[in-house]
């Protein structure tokens, strides 16, 4: 039987939890820690002149074909951690970084196996919340109605078109670095009408602004899709004040357990959709995050290819990681 290989990162419990089962099953899985890419962790590649391509990378203790891997598992991919050896030429560190992070990327594409997610995919799709949007409603799930832009008059309308009811939302980074060297996270926010004014609205017009209608939620939903199966945990996001817009909010401050969990199960119908949503942009694992308001509407938000799920097995007892472990064997025979 061929190796499994596991993309990850040195932080990552979802690949530890996954391997465990393999390992209790007796696979052979090799974990590549992105992180440590040119660390203890290196890459040859020859490219012959019919086009034919041979790779190996060589980690500290063995090295790993390319032909004996028979399925990779895109857990989740950093860019390679250069530590502090560089800092006194930022030029030389940004160089090196953006070298190796491509040379580790291009490489993954050059494996001839089945990989869970496809990488190309992955990265159009895990930051494109409009592509994901888009594609629920044309699967029949409700959307939020949505807007990108700069305009102060459209920002002006669409705040009337919601009501007042309006949130913002990160499009990809998230993190903004103080002067001070703080670090402030940006999550999704609701915009309160006392500060949306024009000297609020001439901020705006900075960068696009991606804007929201705010759905009053009776609770979060965090569906995990592996393969043809669904795990759904009810996260209680409105226990708590700081979770009620975003409960990502409330877990970066240290406030999860104060937000109750428990498993669902959504019915056939949505779980027949969800996991023809997942497979329709050719992968066969995702984790979907919705709501269910007040009125019991199910109502989409956005998926993530790559996202985390361990603390839900943790805080659940659902054996999402077994799942997973049985998926990637079945694809590695």
């Amino acid at each position: 039987m061929s190796v499994i290989l596991v993309l990850t990162h040195t932080r990552d419990d979802c690949a530890s939890m996954v391997m465990d089962h393999l390992n209790n099953m007796g696979i052979e899985s090799v974990r590549f820690d992105t992180d440590q890419f040119q660390k203890s962790i290196k890459l040859d590649m020859s490219l012959k002149e019919n086009g034919s391509v041979t790779g190996v990378y060589r980690f500290e203790t063995h090295s790993l074909n390319f032909e004996d891997i028979g399925v990779v598992w895109n857990r989740r991919i950093h860019e390679p951690d250069l530590g502090n050896q560089f800092d006194s030429n930022p030029d030389i560190k940004d160089l090196i970084l953006t070298e190796s992070t491509w040379a580790m990327n291009l490489s993954f594409t050059m494996i001839k196996s089945t990989i869970v997610n496809p990488w190309e995919i992955n990265e159009k799709l895990k930051f494109n919340k409009w592509v994901q949007m888009q594609r629920a409603a044309e699967m029949g799930f409700k959307i939020p109605i949505s807007c990108l832009t700069s305009s102060s008059d459209m920002i002006k309308d669409f705040w009337d078109l919601t009501g007042k009811e309006m949130i913002f939302k990160k499009i990809r980074k998230g993190l903004l670095i103080k002067k001070d060297g703080k670090r402030i996270l940006i999550h999704t926010s609701k915009i309160p009408e006392s500060s949306f004014n024009d000297e609020t609205i001439s901020r705006m017009r900075f960068y696009p602004m991606f804007l929201q209608k705010h759905i009053n939620k009776k609770f979060d939903l965090r569906s995990v899709v592996v393969g043809n199966k669904v795990f759904t945990v009810v996260i209680h996001s409105q226990d708590i004040d700081i979770g009620k817009v975003d409960y990502r909010t409330a877990a970066v401050l240290g406030k999860l357990d104060e937000m109750k969990h428990e498993v669902v199960n959504l019915g056939e119908e949505i779980n027949n959709r969800l996991v023809d949503y997942v497979q329709s942009f050719g992968l066969s694992f995702g984790v979907v995050d919705s709501i269910i308001t007040p009125d019991d509407e199910f109502i989409f938000l956005e998926i993530n290819p790559n996202g985390q799920w361990a603390w839900l097995e943790h805080k659940t007892g659902l054996n999402i990681s077994q799942a997973f472990a049985e998926h990637l064997s079945n694809l590695n025979k």
